[in-house]
């Protein structure tokens, strides 16, 4: 017999309250709460398993069937003693029935999620239990001797001075630089050695750590990564103690916390960046840990994350539910987005979910388009479900955020640079609402978009730069790869534009700004001015050759390169324009600029006589980025025009 759930009232939630946790049974009371009265209770994070419910618990009395992995949480709980309240748990604390009432509820619930886990007294994240106990011990106590580390290099550069000592604040980059500059993994046995010694060991318990399906879990990335109040509390040249935090990872009998993890997650790719090390089966876990890692950073130290940059991050987990991809984190947005777009899983289909993304940023008094920016053309698009049933692929101005795509789009903002005065006792905090932001890029100036959606079209205007003569296939991270292909075509681009760019300076500076996107990156990895260049062959100094400010400056000047590469081509236009396009751009396809665009963009003539396009993605054109365009349309040079995208 099924169990029968009370309605829930307005706000309210159910908590379970233990009645007998012993190895013999597992029994909890259901309970109604209201949320706004601050119940004490323990929220738990886990992935739900495969779907069988094989495993009895009592409720309020009755049978009541979980799965294993639940089942495993629950019963490590008790053993661990992390359980002395109220717990939160979604498989049993929600209706997961299928009828109206549950769905309807299921609806209101998600939209609580962000509260349920910042409320919560703490969070327990259940990783399972290990594939080896004993590689799980040593992996653990490792993780605690790295963070221990990173805390102790930051203690020695700030040493102990009286308040009226001159000194130059540190930033967080520099703290990071130091502790990266102390990790000699080709040398210290005790950061990475042979194989069947005691840290290999620790590291494949790390690596079969990160593998668990949790980390990639669609709903996770707003459970755990919740904002603490603090995380260490020091005096100059003295760790008074590190406070105790409300989120703990929990594999088997092993407990860690976020400090632990960050920690690893620097040594792990210092290692990975170490030639003649056999560290290959660390790669990927790492990959997947660091991204949610850095999407907490952004949570709790800047609290600066666009529902757009949300749904980009969660794009790269898994669900059942491709609607999660935005369900989940609307969680986590502006309240203005929560009003417009609200959780639907009875009537809409994933088109419809998505296209509501799109409608809300053209409903934005600026009729941002930013939106398109996260969308960039497949040819092989995965099918979705629409109102009229499963269509091939979503119209391509429609980001689909089922994909997971490693897009990252032209930075439209600048986060300026400030001087912070050091203080002698103080929460380590970034002090985000504070900071001054303005536009990357005005290739439109103020000129506001009129576009508007009918069915499946997007209509617009802009005006027409150029076209796509010839590109240069962008390899990622290979500098050797990236400097040689480069030279050879820019060799016959700069002869073809006379050695020199159109806007004055030499053929190789226009090339190196390109490629950086004319973005000089901060130290903790946001755009913070123009002016960048890479310059490759600093790229490959050695860091034993280099100052703790170049070594930090070789580092932002790589990720700025990452970011600029990410799926995109360096480009040359009839006009001799120099371009980053998406990767699936093509030579004869077009550069415009769209009126509410603050980048160019690339699209695709399919249809002249009715100007249909297929939009292809973002573009960035050296030179024409500051309202270049805004000043040929004031002089009659170009004129404006509209199109539909398809």
């Amino acid at each position: 017999m099924r169990f029968t759930y009370q309605p829930l009232g307005n706000n309210e939630i159910r908590l379970l309250k233990p009645i007998s946790m012993t190895p013999h049974a597992i029994a909890f009371e259901l309970i109604h709460v209201l949320l706004l009265e601050n119940p004490q209770y323990t929220a738990l994070s886990y992935t739900w398993g495969t779907p069988s419910n094989n495993h009895s618990i009592v409720l309020n009395g009755q049978p009541f069937l979980i799965r294993q992995n639940l089942y495993g949480a629950l019963r490590q709980m008790q053993l661990s003693k992390l359980i002395d309240q109220y717990l939160w748990v979604d498989a049993i604390c929600i209706n997961q029935g299928e009828d109206c009432q549950a769905l309807s509820e299921r609806s209101i619930q998600i939209t609580l999620m962000k509260e349920i886990y910042e409320r919560a007294a703490k969070v327990l994240v259940w990783l399972g239990y290990p594939e080896d106990e004993a590689n799980n011990r040593l992996a653990f106590q490792m993780m605690d001797r790295f963070e221990k580390r990173h805390r102790n290099v930051e203690k020695i550069a700030r040493p102990l001075r009286p308040w009226w000592w001159p000194q130059k604040a540190r930033t967080p980059g520099e703290d990071h630089a130091d502790f990266m500059r102390s990790i000699l993994p080709a040398t210290d046995k005790t950061i990475f050695d042979e194989t069947g010694s005691s840290t290999h060991r620790a590291w494949l318990g790390i690596a079969a750590l990160w593998r668990h399906p949790w980390w990639t879990r669609t709903w996770v990335f707003q459970e755990a990564t919740i904002p603490e109040r603090t995380t260490n509390f020091g005096v100059r040249g003295l760790h008074v103690f590190k406070l105790p935090r409300k989120l703990k990872f929990v594999c088997g009998d092993q407990v860690a916390d976020w400090p632990e993890i960050y920690a690893t997650i620097v040594v792990a790719f210092i290692i990975l960046a170490t030639p003649g090390i056999d560290s290959n089966f660390i790669a990927g876990p790492a990959a997947i840990v660091q991204r949610l890692g850095s999407f907490r950073t952004q949570r709790v130290m800047f609290n600066s994350l666009s529902f757009l940059e949300l749904l980009q991050t969660f794009r790269h987990t898994k669900c059942l539910d491709p609607r999660d991809k935005v369900y989940a984190p609307l969680c986590l947005a502006p309240d203005n987005v929560r009003r417009s777009i609200r959780p639907n899983y009875g009537s809409k289909t994933v088109f419809d979910v998505y296209k509501d993304v799109v409608t809300y940023y053209l409903a934005q008094p600026d009729h941002s388009l930013d939106f398109l920016g996260y969308a960039m053309y497949q040819e092989e698009a995965q099918a979705v479900e629409t109102s009229l049933g499963v269509s091939p692929n979503l119209p391509s101005w429609v980001p689909d955020f089922s994909l997971s795509l490693d897009i990252v789009p032209i930075p439209k903002i600048l986060f300026l640079p400030q001087n912070v005065d050091e203080r002698i006792v103080a929460p380590y905090d970034m002090r985000s609402n504070q900071e001054e932001k303005t536009s990357a890029f005005r290739p439109m100036g103020d000129i506001q978009s009129r576009s508007f959606i009918e069915e499946s079209t997007l209509y617009i205007s802009g005006v027409y730069i150029d076209i796509v003569k010839d590109m240069i296939p962008y390899t990622g991270p290979d500098l050797e790869v990236i400097d040689t292909t480069s030279r050879e075509k820019g060799y016959q681009w700069a002869f073809e534009a006379g050695g020199k760019y159109f806007t004055g300076e030499s053929f190789k500076d226009a090339i190196n700004r390109t490629t950086a996107l004319d973005l000089v990156y901060d130290d903790v990895n946001r755009p913070s001015k123009r002016d960048g260049k890479t310059d490759f062959a600093f790229l490959e100094k050695p860091r034993e050759e280099l100052s703790l400010p170049q070594y930090w400056a070789q580092t932002t000047m790589k990720f700025a390169l990452k970011q600029a590469s990410a799926l995109r081509n360096l480009a040359f236009t009839e006009k001799r324009y120099l371009l980053l396009v998406p990767r699936s751009a093509m030579v004869g396809d077009m550069v415009w600029a769209l009126a509410g665009g603050q980048v160019l963009y690339v699209l695709r003539l399919v249809d002249p006589e009715m100007k249909q396009y297929i939009f292809i993605g973002e573009c960035y054109a050296n030179g024409l980025m500051d309202g270049e365009i805004v000043r040929r349309l004031n002089l009659g040079e170009v004129e404006m025009e509209d199109v539909s995208l398809i």
